[in-house]
């Protein structure tokens, strides 16, 4: 099941979107941190709440539903 840009747009935030193109880049935490500027706790949090919401378990499952 892919998502539609529209759909991710209206369930994550501005930020969580910005985390997700990071994510599908294949940065790791610590560099997604750097870039967005926000510590790699709070990238963490993000990363859950991105999960959460689309329903996925990780980062890879979030590449298929994405990509």
């Amino acid at each position: 099941m892919l998502l539609s840009k529209d759909k991710i747009q209206t369930q994550l935030s501005n930020r969580e979107i910005q985390v997700v193109d990071k994510l599908l880049d294949g940065l790791p935490n610590k560099l997604i941190a750097r870039q967005l500027f926000i510590s790699e706790r709070t990238v963490k949090f993000h990363c859950t709440n991105i999960y959460r919401k689309l329903e996925v378990n990780g980062r890879y499952q979030l590449a298929s539903l994405l990509n």
